[in-house]
């Protein structure tokens, strides 16, 4: 019955990725993440970091690091399987499950996290642990590629480093 449940998840993300290449919203905004559990199940099986990009809906930060990095970064075949992204307004619907399936409104989530601006993204392991230090605030266009980078980079090798710890016992 697993494999059914993980099949049928696999044919559903396939569909929405199809969508979502077919309508061009890749390169528009990242996926609106309603389920934290599910996504991090997503990068656990492609052994990658969850990036989870906080924002509101009428913050033009946000919109501008939507636009300018995390839609280009998300869509790049340099990153691709190499992370999963997603993004959590935090002003958005208030129904939120957390990395352990219980339900929470993204508001309380993101206190959980410290996050008290926007945007924020953190960048966790596939139990939900960040990964990275918080890049908080749209800093300097001349490094804020570079610092997403920086945190996928420290999230793939904690991802990698629990694994090969696991595969030694």
């Amino acid at each position: 019955m697993n494999y059914f449940i993980a099949s049928r998840a696999r044919f559903t993300l396939l569909i929405l990725a199809c969508t979502i290449y077919a309508t061009g919203a890749a390169a528009e905004s990242l996926p609106l993440v309603s389920d934290l559990e599910a996504a991090a199940k997503i990068a656990r099986e492609q052994r990658a970091p969850l990036l989870v990009a906080f924002t509101l809906k009428r913050c033009p930060y946000c919109n501008t690091a939507r636009r300018e990095y995390w839609a280009p970064l998300n869509g790049s075949a340099q990153w691709r399987g190499k992370v999963v992204m997603v993004e959590l307004m935090v002003d958005g619907a208030p129904d939120l499950r957390d990395f352990e399936g219980k339900p929470i409104t993204a508001r309380d989530f993101a206190r959980r996290h410290a996050v008290r601006s926007v945007p924020t993204v953190i960048v966790f392991d596939g139990d939900g642990i960040p990964a990275a230090r918080p890049l908080v605030g749209l800093v300097s266009a001349d490094f804020y590629g570079a610092y997403l980078e920086q945190a996928i980079e420290a999230g793939l090798a904690k991802t990698r480093a629990a694994e090969n710890a696991v595969d030694v016992k």
